[in-house]
């Protein structure tokens, strides 16, 4: 029968009402036949290109065949009164072997799910072919969102592959073990109080306000040739704190964590700014240690977290996390800004399937300037309340082989000159969303060793780039 033959499904958007009405049909046979249709739909809107009852796995007959790039699925539809056995698995793996293509990968969908000895038999014989399965509620979702298809057969078949794990939605997840803050590369500067005493963080009055202070902010417009940066975003899904700790070492196992990030968690009256991904994942488990100074801790804090990326460009992570036992992930936001499309889009592409990220998420140009730069008429005088130090540059350990380690001091933590007491900030430049921050980290334009400070600090400029959920600020100061 041809792929228009039989009722045609509601237009897009509507798959998932029409699958939810085909269970009222009391025909085994017309259900089974309409899920056929349905997911002929599912697949065209999910941009494969799709064939019903093809002639590839002839004599034996199939109900769709579906091509994305140079793959190839056979796709076995079942609406069975019980769970799907062993015996729809082998007619599926003969389909599979008759084919002419080796690069031919077989989906079981069932609404009814599968015995667990089923699901065993697939992770034994994997070896036979990669055949995925979907459940109703991995394909309720799918008919939702047509677009997350391409992304979940892909997650399915590298569990399958890599891990020997059949991916299923209402299967029991593997308790992943807790990762260590360890595991993340530690901070090479330290953070010191004006007494010079080491701090973990530097804490500061404020409220909620998704911004960071950074030492280097590359401008992603800068570049030979004409034309601007891009953006990329995307929402993924940690289920708590831990999630967010495995998203960075994630960043960390494809080079996109720096030896200085930077972090900003937000409470209510308070803010803690820090540098590293060690420290940041020490700071965000020590949750109830922070919060025991504030006086009306809101159930949810804030986080911003931004790096580098190796090529130039960086990015931020925002996060709302329930400031409770379970450190419940309401969002999670992941924003890059790049000098353009990178040619090898796998790192990315890869980040974004092992993180169920949007299947379909775009490459943007940025409409404005992607840093913004502001030089007051006059510096602006700063109290210093503390130190960013790193040491000796290997330059100048190069050349003085024989001179003890220096610590230089290449940033300041001061009070805010432009913290308003109406609650506006006091100069109309300063960007919005920082006015609140009692204390601001500075870069320091000309670094200086540490036993030899100075007597008279200024904020002569800052610049600040926004993402599509955060502010990064770069305010810079000399002496």
């Amino acid at each position: 029968m041809g792929a228009s033959a039989g009722r045609r499904m509601s237009p897009g958007g509507s798959l998932l009402a029409d699958f939810k009405r085909l269970g009222a049909l009391p025909s085994a046979h017309k259900r089974g036949y309409q899920l056929e249709v349905l997911l002929e739909q599912l697949f065209r809107q999910a941009h494969f290109r799709v064939e019903r009852n093809p002639s590839v796995a002839k004599p034996r007959q199939t109900d769709l065949v579906a091509r994305y790039g140079d793959t190839w699925y056979v796709i076995e539809a079942k609406w069975l009164n019980g769970p799907a056995d062993v015996d729809v698995f082998d007619a599926v793996r003969s389909r599979m072997e008759r084919a002419a293509s080796s690069a031919v990968i077989g989906v079981i969908i069932s609404v009814n799910g599968f015995t667990d000895s089923a699901v065993e038999d697939l992770r034994v014989r994997r070896d036979r072919g990669p055949i995925l399965l979907l459940g109703e509620e991995e394909l309720t979702q799918v008919l939702s969102t047509p677009r997350s298809l391409v992304n979940l057969l892909q997650v399915k078949r590298e569990a399958l592959i890599t891990h020997g794990r059949v991916h299923l939605a209402a299967a029991p997840k593997p308790r992943r073990r807790r990762r260590p803050a360890t595991g993340l590369p530690g901070a090479e500067v330290r953070l010191l109080d004006v007494d010079l005493q080491p701090l973990p963080y530097v804490t500061s009055g404020g409220e909620f306000g998704e911004f960071v202070f950074v030492q280097e902010l590359p401008d992603v417009d800068w570049a030979f040739g004409s034309g601007s940066g891009v953006c990329l975003d995307a929402a993924v899904s940690p289920f708590n704190e831990d999630g967010i700790v495995e998203l960075l070492y994630g960043l960390d196992s494809m080079g996109w964590t720096s030896a200085e990030p930077r972090w900003n968690i937000q409470q209510s009256g308070a803010n803690w700014h820090g540098v590293g991904a060690r420290e940041f994942v020490e700071a965000l488990r020590a949750w109830k240690k922070r919060e025991k100074s504030l006086d009306h801790a809101h159930h949810t804090e804030q986080v911003t977290y931004f790096d580098t990326c190796r090529g130039g460009g960086f990015y931020t992570l925002t996060a709302s996390i329930a400031a409770h036992r379970f450190r419940s992930v309401y969002y999670c936001h992941l924003s890059f800004q790049l000098p353009g499309v990178p040619v090898d889009l796998q790192p990315i592409r890869h980040l974004f399937e092992q993180f169920d990220a949007a299947a379909f998420s775009y490459f943007r140009p940025l409409s404005s300037p992607a840093v913004i730069r502001h030089h007051p008429e006059e510096p602006v005088p700063l109290e210093v309340v503390g130190y960013v130090v790193s040491h000796s540059a290997l330059e100048f350990e190069e050349a003085h082989p024989d001179s003890a380690p220096t610590e230089w001091v290449t940033g300041l933590v001061v009070r805010n000159p432009h913290r308003g007491e109406d609650g506006r900030p006091a100069s109309e430049e300063w960007p919005g969303g920082v006015e609140e921050s009692e204390l601001l980290v500075c870069a320091l334009r000309s670094h200086h060793p540490l036993d030899d400070p100075k007597s008279a600090y200024h904020l002569y400029s800052w610049e600040y780039a926004r993402t599509s959920e955060a502010l990064a600020l770069r305010p810079v100061a000399d002496w």
